[in-house]
C-alpha cells in the first residue's frame, strides 16, 4: 500500500500492534493492519508491529518478528497446529517489545492478538496501558467457516463463551464493518460505548495508459477479446472456492475469461485440470498487493463468491469498488452493508451466473454499476474516513487513560 498516509515525522506517542499472523502476506487482514498503521501515523501516532516469523516487510511499517519456526510456512488463512507455538513466541516478543519501548497503547489485532495483548497488559499491570481490540468478525464463526466444528460440534458453545468473556477486557473494541459492529453488540452483548467502527479502506490505483494496459495483457497472456472476470483473495472453501468453481463452469467460454489472483492454488488448479477448464482461467497465484489495482483496472467484472457471513469486513470488495468494477456477490448481510443499496445480489450460483450474463449482454448497465460503485466508495470507504473513526477512538482513550 503506497499512499499519501506515509510520513517520516516522529510523534510523541507509540502504539504496540500485536498481529498473530504472517504479516505481510497479500491478504485482506494484512491490508487492514497496514492501513490502520498508516492511518495512525497521519494522526501522529507511531507504531511497531509484532508478528510471526514469515511474511515480508512493508516499507514504512516498523516490524518485529518471532524466531523462525521451520515447520510453519503457511501464509494462507486457516487453522494450523503450529500457530499455538507461534503465538507463545509472539507473547514473548510482545512482552519484550513492551518492556523496551514502553508503548502508550496496545492495539491487538484478531482474537488471538487480544488474548496476547491482555496477558502483556497484566504482566505490566502497574502501567495501566490502554488495550484496543481490533476484531474483524466472530472468531467462532470464522472457525466454523473453516470446518473446525464439523466433527467436534460440542466445542462450538465453549469457544463462543470464551470469545464472549475475552471481549470483556479491552478498554475499547474497533471492528471492520457495520455487520461486525452489530454482531458484537446484539449477539455478544457488548456495551455500544465500548465498541466503534474503524472500517476497512482501500486505495485507488493510478489510471493505466493504453500502453501500460497492452503491456500487462501481454505479460500475463490474457485474451483481449473476452470480458475479464477477476477474483482476488484466498482460494479456500471458507472464502467461497466451491462457488467460484461452479461459476467458472457455468460461464460462457466464448465471452468470459477469469483472472484469479490468490493462493493456495492447488485445489483450484486440480479442479480446472480435471474439468478441462484451464483455457477459461489465468491462475496467477500469490501476487504483490501493490500491483493489485493495475490488475483490477484491466478487468471488467469482479466476483466475491463467499456466501458465509462471519461479520468481518471485505477488503476485496472495497478494492473492487475503488477501482471502478461492478461486483457479483451473494445476498448476505455483510454484502448488503458494503455495496450500494441497488446492487443486484445473488441467492445462489445460478443467480450469480445469470447476473454475469446480463452484464455481458448490456455494457451500459455494467458501466453504470461500476461508476456508481466508485462514487459510493469515494463517499464511504476511503482511508480518510477510517482515519476520522480512529481519531475519535484514540482521543477517547487518550483522555481517559493516558
Amino acid at each position: 500500500m503506497k499512499s499519501d498516509m506515509s510520513t517520516t515525522k516522529k510523534s510523541n506517542h507509540l502504539v504496540l500492534h500485536i498481529a498473530p499472523t504472517p504479516f505481510f502476506a497479500d491478504r485482506g487482514c494484512h491490508i487492514r493492519i497496514e492501513g490502520i498503521v498508516r492511518s495512525l501515523r497521519v494522526l501522529d501516532w507511531d507504531s511497531v508491529v509484532c508478528t510471526y516469523h514469515h511474511g515480508y516487510d512493508v516499507e514504512g511499517v516498523e516490524t518485529r518478528r518471532i524466531g523462525a519456526i521451520e515447520s510453519y510456512t503457511q501464509t494462507a488463512a486457516g487453522p494450523n497446529p503450529w500457530k499455538l507455538w507461534a503465538d507463545l513466541k509472539l507473547l514473548w516478543l510482545s512482552a519484550n517489545t513492551y518492556r523496551r519501548e514502553r508503548p502508550d497503547v496496545i492495539h491487538a489485532h484478531l482474537h488471538e492478538g487480544l488474548f496476547i495483548g491482555l496477558l502483556v497488559k497484566w504482566v505490566f499491570f502497574w502501567r495501566r496501558t490502554p488495550l484496543i481490540a481490533d476484531l474483524q468478525g466472530s472468531f467462532t464463526g470464522e472457525l466454523d467457516s473453516h470446518g473446525v466444528f464439523k466433527k467436534l460440534g460440542f466445542l462450538k458453545p465453549i469457544f463462543r463463551f470464551a470469545e464472549k468473556v475475552l471481549m470483556w477486557f479491552p478498554n475499547h473494541i474497533v471492528c471492520s464493518s457495520e455487520r461486525s459492529l452489530n454482531l458484537f453488540i446484539n449477539d455478544f452483548h457488548i456495551n455500544p460505548e465500548r465498541i466503534s467502527l474503524a472500517q476497512d479502506g482501500a486505495d485507488k490505483g493510478a489510471e493505466l495508459s493504453n500502453k501500460q494496459r497492452s503491456a500487462l495483457f501481454k505479460e500475463l497472456g490474457l485474451p483481449k477479446d473476452k470480458t475479464l472476470v477477476v477474483y482476488s483473495g484466498a482460494l479456500l472453501d471458507s472464502k467461497g472456492l466451491k462457488q467460484l468453481q461452479k461459476l467458472i463452469q457455468r460461464s460462457d467460454p466464448l465471452r468470459t475469461h477469469f483472472l484469479i489472483i490468490g493462493y493456495p492454488t492447488e485445489a483450484l488448479a486440480e479442479f480446472l485440470a480435471t474439468s478441462q477448464l484451464n483455457d477459461r482461467c489465468s491462475l496467477l497465484g500469490q501476487f504483490p498487493f501493490e500491483r493489485l489495482p493495475q490488475l483490477l483496472q484491466l478487468s471488467d467484472i469482479a466476483v466475491d463468491p463467499k456466501n458465509f457471513d462471519a461479520g468481518e469486513g471485505s477488503g476485496k470488495m472495497l478494492n473492487y469498488m475503488a477501482n471502478g468494477l461492478p461486483v457479483l456477490a451473494f445476498d448476505t448481510p455483510n454484502n448488503r452493508a458494503f455495496l450500494p443499496s441497488n446492487t443486484p445480489l445473488a441467492a445462489n450460483v445460478e443467480d450469480m451466473a445469470n447476473q454475469l450474463d446480463s452484464w455481458l449482454s448490456d455494457a451500459n448497465e455494467r458501466s453504470a454499476t461500476a461508476q456508481h460503485n466508485q462514487v459510493f466508495f469515494d463517499e464511504n470507504y476511503s482511508w480518510t474516513v477510517t482515519q476520522g473513526q480512529l481519531s475519535d477512538v484514540y482521543l477517547g482513550i487518550s483522555s481517559a487513560d493516558l
